[in-house]
């Protein structure tokens, strides 16, 4: 490529022409970017299709968090607004979260020290329990993360989310002399901003440990892949969904009261517990609901 000659006049700006090119690593293996740069036969790589030569690593995806948690109740008229169809809201029970996750793909746990930025996020969301086929779930009409990453891996799976411009949320440590360890009467506090505004906000007070079985169940968690078309001759997508999750554990639970705060349409909130706590799983992909 010449800058220099008639055909690339210079306008006080670079102009680049880009000949048919192909993603490629930059580095080594579970280099998750791309760069464009070398010949190809055929630009076949997506950055949506999971592997090497793509923003999404393969799955199976791996997730540790430490979650702060509100539970509360809402009116359930509010609720079916922010639920799509074929869920149902079921008894205006909702969570809402902010958390800290350490996430690996499948056979990537390397990247916790070549790339940790490539695994760690914050997300925050609201959650609804709802219905499918007399299952319980929850569905989240949205959930904001901190990362590009870690948003394209959700939007494939089905979850609402949307990149947040911060998110924040209390982190203790046992050996700060100005810090007290958890126990009863430790206050936490996280929120989610976009924008001008504070789109989540939570606090807990907790009270006493308890068993993971103290708290609230959703059941398995629901999502839409929705792509729209944008032109009579595109096909859109539209797909209820099951996040295929397994591995499930959780530790550390200290439950109590909160408060919860959002930019979302939900209503005259009715907080119920709070509860702060560490948990880890394995989402694998999710299956479609709805015959084709």
């Amino acid at each position: 490529m010449d800058l220099s000659s008639d055909d690339y006049p210079q306008t006080g700006f670079a102009t680049l022409r880009f000949e048919r090119t192909e993603p490629h690593l930059i580095s080594a293996s579970h280099e998750p970017f791309f760069t464009f740069g070398r010949v190809p036969t055929l630009l076949s790589d997506h950055p949506l299709s999971p592997g090497l030569d793509s923003a999404i690593e393969k799955g199976p995806w791996h997730y540790g968090a430490d979650y702060i948690t509100v539970y509360f109740r809402a009116p359930k008229d509010k609720l079916r607004g922010l639920v799509p169809s074929p869920f149902a809201v079921d008894d205006g029970t909702c969570m809402a979260y902010v958390c800290e996750i350490v996430s690996v793909g499948d056979g990537a746990s390397a990247m916790v020290h070549t790339r940790p930025d490539r695994t760690l996020y914050n997300e925050a969301a609201v959650g609804i329990r709802v219905e499918f086929g007399g299952k319980k779930g929850v569905f989240f009409p949205v959930m904001w993360v901190t990362t590009e990453w870690s948003l394209l891996r959700g939007l494939l799976n089905g979850y609402q989310k949307r990149l947040a411009d911060r998110i924040s949320m209390t982190k203790l440590h046992q050996l700060n002399p100005g810090l007290e360890p958890v126990g009863a009467g430790s206050e936490f506090g996280g929120f989610c901003v976009k924008g001008p505004e504070t789109t989540l906000a939570v606090t807990a007070t907790v009270r006493s440990r308890a068993e993971p079985s103290a708290l609230p169940s959703f059941g398995v968690t629901y999502g839409l892949r929705n792509y729209p078309s944008t032109g009579p001759n595109q096909s859109g997508v539209r797909e209820p969904v099951e996040v295929l999750k397994s591995n499930s554990r959780v530790s550390d639970v200290w439950v109590g009261a909160g408060t919860v705060r959002t930019t979302l349409d939900v209503g005259e909130v009715e907080p119920t517990s709070a509860a702060v706590y560490k948990s880890g799983f394995t989402i694998s992909g999710s299956k479609a609901l709805l015959p084709k």
